[in-house]
């Protein structure tokens, strides 16, 4: 099941540049680089992206999910392939508001449902819950995985790797 978590809450409204997170920048440019091979490998395509790139505030995109999730889970895989390409495919910001409601409607998704629901609160019970469960876990990035027994997977690795504990999971039930 996926479960929203913010890694960055600290990001303005805006976004910042991955730079200001404070790692060097020529770690930051091979771990970018790296990613992208491994997600080539998988036949994932991620934008080149540089230490100068766009970090976006995602903390509407993940409420925006988590709405989804929980009202009409059909459409929920599609928002969330959507959400993934805009931040790695496109390097869109997915913190404006105008790109967010043109991901929903494309989808056929209601934005000004998702905008009022949004500034209800609607999304946020999950998004707390899930990065309060992540740190528990000690997950500080994403992609994880959880596999039943407590096995925590954090970073981007092959499929294989993926299958292994799942296997190992589920010769534990």
């Amino acid at each position: 099941m996926w479960r929203p978590f913010e890694i960055h809450p600290e990001v303005p409204a805006q976004g910042t540049t991955l730079l200001s997170l404070g790692y060097d920048p020529d770690a930051l440019a091979a771990a970018m680089a790296n990613l992208r091979r491994q997600a080539a490998s998988e036949g994932i395509e991620f934008a080149p992206r540089s230490p100068e790139s766009l970090l976006a505030n995602t903390h509407r995109a993940l409420a925006a999910s988590a709405i989804v999730q929980a009202e009409d889970p059909g459409r929920f895989a599609a928002l969330h392939h959507a959400l993934f390409q805009a931040i790695f495919g496109e390097l869109r910001n997915v913190g404006d508001p105008s790109v967010l409601h043109g991901i929903a409607a494309g989808l056929g998704l209601d934005p000004a449902h998702l905008d009022a629901a949004i500034a209800a609160g609607a999304g946020e019970a999950a998004l707390r819950e899930a990065t309060a469960d992540a740190h528990r876990l000690g997950i500080t990035a994403v992609p994880a995985f959880v596999f039943g027994g407590g096995e925590v997977i954090v970073g981007a690795y092959p499929t294989e790797v993926l299958q292994q504990a799942a296997e190992r999971a589920a010769a534990r039930v």
